[in-house]
């Protein structure tokens, strides 16, 4: 069954375009600015973001915020993620921006 035909049974709750990311050390917090293309994201549910066919690495998304860009018309989604020092490395590291990131009920901190 395509991804897109996923019965809503699944833990795959949707799919996010990831634009760019970043980090405020200062807050311990990581920031992924994109669009949910289609289903939903909520706070405490995971981003999943591929790292090779066969594996991904999640994180849990604390908060969502809509912001907007300036001399765009369109909104954005901010998925925020919490972390340590270390953790927060190894999400600059990835370097995350234009690639998809499933949404899921289900992940590891």
């Amino acid at each position: 069954m395509p991804d897109s035909e996923v019965p809503m049974a699944s833990p795959v709750r949707g799919r996010f375009q990831a634009i760019d990311s970043f980090a405020i050390r200062r807050r311990n917090e990581f920031y992924i600015i994109g669009l949910l293309q289609e289903g939903e994201v909520q706070e405490q549910w995971f981003a999943h973001i591929a790292l090779n066919p066969g594996f991904a690495i999640t994180f849990r998304i604390t908060q969502i915020e809509t912001v907007q860009i300036a001399n765009e018309t369109q909104e954005y989604q901010l998925l925020i993620v919490a972390g340590d020092a270390e953790s927060i490395d190894l999400m600059l590291g990835l370097n995350i921006g234009l690639e998809p990131i499933v949404i899921s009920t289900e992940g590891e901190d």
